[in-house]
């Protein structure tokens, strides 16, 4: 019994135990959350306020408490005592208010803890709505730029599809309506399904038609085959008949390559050749026509020209390729010592080369006079000008010698305004002009000892009209090669005759002149001098002004200077012949040297009498062979009439007139009658 009541006894301590300790744990909880809910509910800037006052009044009690123990005795022990118990209550509370600043961190810490976290939930469902929202933007783009397949396949019109197909399959499209989309799909496919109708169908006709392409291809091979054949036979029939040719005259095998290198001529010059060869089989036999040139450098010319050509519309329509990358070439370059002599090549030098590019076969056209002179007229293609230039000369026969005679017979002085004003001496294509001054060439003159005259006839007759689209034009050819072939023949006729004349004069020989022209035959006078002149000289002469001012003569003109005497008189004479020599006839300016110098401008005589040689020549072509020589003849005359009427006594009479004056202006007997052996009168 006493085992059990002292079990008894201790199960009722521990039990006793046991309340105290959970009695203590729930007052140290309910104590914790007493002050968390404290902690929320307080002021922190009052906390704050209240930690300062206390510590101050501690640091009060404490000096307090100092002070009291600075005092002898045992008087003040009980308030030091009350100060000490003060300030251990002022301790708990600043501990208090430190525990309680420490859960409001906590506090503070877990909200923002928790804030947190809903901000990262928000940021992520937007992040997931701005996904959504580009993945379904993307989506909607796809539809919306999708594009069928059948969009690319060209459809025939809608008016011929309701013409050709079917009315079973257009009648319920006659009421079409284009803003319902279900009509509209509709149409496609009843449009699909007859385009596919109509290739199977064309399909099928293609291969009909090319099984009977093949069955052509086979055809033409077997006559090429036989071609082939006959070759050599022609060959044998034309080596067989070559005596025969030759014996006859003829010269077909040249004709034959002539044509053949024809096909290798620029458009223009194959269009002068193709016209002057026509030209010559029906209307002339002093005339020839020959290709210059080597074959095989024509056929590179061409060939680099047609690359070219092709180069520069491949660069127009290729599109630029700067975003492709560059992929950079390393080469090895063996180092060597010694030196490489580099030529500098001007740029400018270079360009002139290019644009003054000559196709390297050339048209040289032979005109020949009756026991004449034979003019060869070569003819060259610019191609970068794009113009015709002329280069010329002629075979003078030996019989000619003096220069006079030799210049009046140069390849340019004849060709030489065979068109009024056309020198030659400017580009006849307006943007020649433009290409020399990109070079800094002041003008085309500058270039014609090289390139040759650019004459506007030229042009015409190779069939090249610069205002026209079309490069060359045949029929512009045509209306002009017979025309301007006839002007060189007549300008080549004339110009013998007048170099038959000059070659006499320059022996100071007056030519003879045919039996019914009328003439005086018996001047006194004579020709001492003849020579060629210059503008230059004419303009500076004292008794040529009033030509020069009046732009009777220019540049291009011929000038001759004359020396006629008689006696101690000396005439001299200024004569001045066109390039159209004999139309007009040739002009005189005189001056008399006889006691004083007397021309036009003081003399009323010489005037007179270079009006009388001036005027009234007009014989037309048939006088190329003797005009200028019956001027001379008659100038000869009339220089007798003026020194015998005027001083009698000085010279004896030779010509034959009735009066020496005549009228109140006193005129002298300038004009010549044929009347017995010739009687002078005036006018």
């Amino acid at each position: 019994m006493v085992k059990d009541t002292t079990n008894t006894v201790k199960k009722k301590r521990k039990t006793a135990n046991a309340d105290a300790e959970s009695e203590h744990v729930d007052l140290y909880k309910k104590v914790c959350e007493f002050e968390e809910k404290e902690a929320q509910n307080r002021n922190a800037d009052a906390d704050t306020t209240l930690f300062f006052n206390i510590c101050q009044q501690i640091q009060d009690l404490l000096e307090q408490v100092r002070e009291l123990k600075q005092t002898p005795g045992d008087e003040h022990l009980s308030e030091r005592i009350a100060c000490l118990t003060e300030i251990v209550v002022k301790v708990c509370l600043i501990k208090k208010l430190n525990r309680i600043d420490k859960l409001a961190h906590v506090t503070d810490r877990e909200v923002l803890n928790t804030e947190k976290q809903k901000c990262d939930s928000i940021k992520l469902t937007y992040q997931n709505l701005v996904y959504e929202l580009h993945h379904l933007v993307t989506e909607t783009n796809k539809c919306l730029s999708f594009k069928s397949e059948d969009e690319d396949i060209e459809l025939v019109p809608f008016e011929d599809f309701m013409q050709d197909a079917p009315a079973s399959v257009t009648e319920k499209f006659k009421d079409f309506n284009p803003n319902n989309p279900e009509d509209e799909h509709a149409l496609r496919l009843a449009r699909l399904e007859w385009e596919l109708t109509q290739r199977v169908n064309l399909a099928e006709e293609c291969k009909a038609l090319e099984e009977k392409k093949k069955k052509v291809v086979e055809e033409i091979t077997e006559r090429k085959e036989k071609l082939n054949d006959l070759l050599p036979l022609l060959n044998m029939v034309i080596k067989a008949t070559k005596p025969l040719q030759e014996h006859l005259g003829m010269s077909s095998d040249l004709t034959r390559k002539e044509h053949k290198l024809a096909n290798l001529l620029p458009d223009p010059l194959y269009v002068l050749y193709a016209n002057v060869v026509a030209y010559k089989s029906v209307f002339e036999t002093n005339l020839n026509v020959v290709i210059l040139g080597d074959k095989d450098e024509a056929i590179q010319f061409n060939e680099a020209e047609e690359v070219s050509h092709s180069s520069n519309i491949n660069d127009d329509d290729s599109e630029p390729e700067s975003d492709l990358p560059e992929v950079e070439e390393i080469v090895e370059v063996k180092k060597r010592r010694h030196r490489k002599s580099v030529q500098q090549v001007d740029p400018l030098e270079e360009k002139k080369k290019k644009l003054l590019e000559v196709h390297p076969l050339s048209v040289e056209l032979s005109v020949t006079e009756n026991d004449g002179p034979t003019l060869n007229i070569i003819f060259k293609y610019y191609t970068k000008i794009k113009i015709i230039t002329v280069n010329s000369n002629v075979d003078i026969s030996s019989k000619i010698t003096a220069n006079t005679a030799r210049e009046i017979l140069s390849g340019h002085n004849i060709l030489s305004e065979l068109i009024a004003n056309d020198t030659g001496l400017e580009s006849p294509n307006p943007s020649t002009v433009y290409q020399l001054k990109k070079l800094g060439i002041g003008s085309y003159q500058k270039l014609i000892p090289d390139v040759g005259y650019a004459y506007s006839w030229a042009q015409s007759v190779c069939g090249i009209d610069f205002l026209a689209s079309k490069k060359c034009c045949d029929k512009l050819s045509q209306q002009n090669v017979e025309n301007i072939l006839g002007i060189i023949k007549k300008r080549l006729n004339t110009r013998t005759h007048l170099a038959k004349q000059l070659q006499q004069l320059e022996q100071n020989i007056l030519p003879a002149i045919p039996e019914d022209v009328e003439i005086p035959r018996n001047a006194v006078s004579s020709l001492i001098k003849w020579a060629s002149t210059t503008y230059m000289e004419f303009c500076l002469s004292d008794f040529t002004k009033n030509l020069v001012d009046e732009n009777i003569v220019g540049p291009s003109d011929l000038f001759y200077f004359a020396k006629i005497s008689r006696g101690k008189a000396e005439l001299h004479a200024f004569i001045v012949l066109k390039n159209t020599y004999p139309i007009p006839p040739p002009i005189f300016a005189l001056s008399l040297n006889y006691k004083n110098k007397y021309n036009s401008t003081n003399c009323d005589d010489i005037r007179d009498l270079e009006r009388t040689l001036n005027v009234d020549w007009d014989f037309g072509e048939r006088s190329s062979s003797w005009l200028l020589s019956a001027q001379l003849t008659h100038l000869c005359s009339y220089l007798d009439v003026y020194l015998e009427s005027t001083y009698p006594k000085e010279f004896q009479p030779n010509t034959k007139f009735i009066r020496s004056i005549s009228g109140r202006n006193k005129k002298k007997p300038f004009k010549f009658r044929n009347i017995g052996t010739g009687i002078f009168t005036q006018y």
